[in-house]
């Protein structure tokens, strides 16, 4: 049998020729296509792993974001200190840490969240380019062909989900009280520049609209969900949906990705009905802006760095995010520059993130595009909570699910359709002796395969 030139190799060699792979996917290929490949890997697949993986990010320039991402998973119940000495050290300075080597369980985690990231960068970009399109229709702009994100468009979008990311985990739990936790908060805002901080408000905008359908499908379906009244979320600050958010975006891609509601049950931790959590993204956001209202009556077209002591967290080499953000907020007070309602339009395009040239191809900094803002509802839902709305479709399904709730049905309903109920137990029929009332399975009959299992499962519950 012809021996492989590359078995001839030095291992040293081999080890270097892995190390240099541009992704894991590649590296798995290649230790899958070659016995002396596997048992170079074999040799030290941490560090080789460690080093592809860096590679990976490396592309997207996202590196000290994410070897941050997996740092912060470490702060258990972090004090209001703690957490700001860790912002200090990865946020307001850009840390690469390059002398780290993850753990397995580091690497397994980080690789699964570039792979979120990466597609929900893809959404983003489908789903604000769209807008854009639309919107240089509307405002006669010749836009003939279709838009392609340049490299360091989707480095902003990919960077912006992983610092959003960081803030998951840096306060999914903490020991902090709620003002502790408030201002904490803002310390992790105040890290960037306000053009940034607009860029987290974009990509916090378009998680509630990529998510919030997987949220609404169960509180108008699930038997448990309308027995407690779980009402629909409308708003960005809704506190349900900020608590299935600080479960971190692999989840959040995984529940915007769930058509069914057996996946949906399941990313919902099995039917839990989410706790509300008050202190979130959002309302940091909006505290921002608060806080940001001390410093005086200085306009956006006044704005200084070096007055106020403020750099961007990343070194951008192309000027369109100041640019647009600073068109867009001319006039404006310095502390109406970040999450301005009057903006929700532009929010929606992701305006943040896009490069000079695209500004100047799509004549986004003109007039005829700024008079539109009129309505700044048209294309968001508003961001305060909507007022009680006596919707009697939703007070009819809340009455009959709560009523199968305490007939021990489980699972999926809609009006007029029990087809898909899980019965615990046997519905109590006519009365019967004392003798004769021993707890009985309901006999139901499936009629697929899909119904079946539902029965199987059920049969299953405590």
């Amino acid at each position: 049998m012809e021996i492989s030139p590359i078995e001839c190799l030095p291992p040293e060699l081999l080890r270097m020729v892995l190390t240099n792979l541009d992704s894991l996917t590649t590296l798995r290929c290649a230790i899958l296509s070659s016995r002396v490949l596997l048992r170079s890997f074999n040799a030290d697949s941490s560090a080789i792993a460690t080093r592809v993986l860096f590679n990976q990010l490396d592309a997207r320039n996202v590196r000290p974001e994410a070897i941050a991402a997996v740092l912060a998973l470490d702060l258990a119940r972090p004090t209001r200190r703690q957490a700001e000495e860790f912002l200090s050290a990865h946020i307001l300075h850009r840390n690469a840490e390059h002398g780290i080597r993850l753990t397995p369980n580091q690497a397994t985690y980080l690789l699964q969240l570039h792979s979120a990231i990466s597609r929900l960068t893809e959404d983003f970009i489908t789903a604000t380019f769209q807008h854009l399109i639309t919107a240089a229709k509307e405002c006669r702009v010749d836009q003939a062909q279709a838009l392609t994100p340049s490299a360091l468009e989707r480095d902003r979008i990919t960077r912006t989900f992983y610092i959003i990311e960081i803030f998951f985990n840096v306060f999914r739990t903490t020991s902090m009280s709620d003002m502790e936790e408030g201002l904490a908060m803002y310390h992790f805002l105040v890290g960037f520049a306000r053009w940034e901080v607009e860029q987290i408000t974009c990509v916090q905008e378009f998680l509630f609209f990529h998510v919030s359908p997987s949220f609404n499908e169960m509180a108008a379906h699930d038997v448990g969900w309308g027995k407690y009244e779980v009402p629909p979320v409308q708003w960005f600050g809704a506190p349900q949906i900020h608590s299935v958010y600080f479960k971190g975006l692999a989840v959040l891609d995984s529940l915007a990705r769930a058509k069914t509601y057996d996946a949906q049950f399941k990313l919902f931790d099995h039917g839990q009905i989410p706790r509300g959590r008050d202190h979130n993204l959002f309302r940091a956001l909006k505290g921002f802006k608060d806080m940001e209202g001390g410093r005086g009556r200085a306009t956006v077209s006044q704005y200084n760095m070096e007055d106020y002591g403020i750099s961007p967290h990343f070194d951008d080499p192309d000027g369109g995010p100041f640019s647009i953000w600073k068109w867009a907020h001319e006039g404006f007070p310095l502390h109406s520059a970040v999450y301005n309602r009057h903006r929700s339009r532009l929010r929606r395009w992701g305006y943040v993130m896009l490069d000079q040239a695209r500004l100047k191809t799509l004549a986004l900094c003109e007039e005829r595009y700024q008079l539109r803002e009129a309505r700044p509802f048209r294309w968001s839902p508003p961001d305060f909570p909507p007022r009680e709305d006596d919707d009697e479709s939703w007070e009819l399904s809340y009455r009959e699910r709560a009523r199968i709730y305490d007939e021990h049905g489980r699972g999926w309903w809609s009006a007029g359709d029990e087809s898909k109920i899980v019965w615990r137990q046997a519905k109590e029929g006519p009365a019967k002796s004392p003798a004769k009332k021993s707890p009985a399975k309901a006999h139901i009959i499936p009629t697929s395969l899909e119904e079946a299992r539902r029965i199987i499962l059920a049969l299953q519950w405590p």
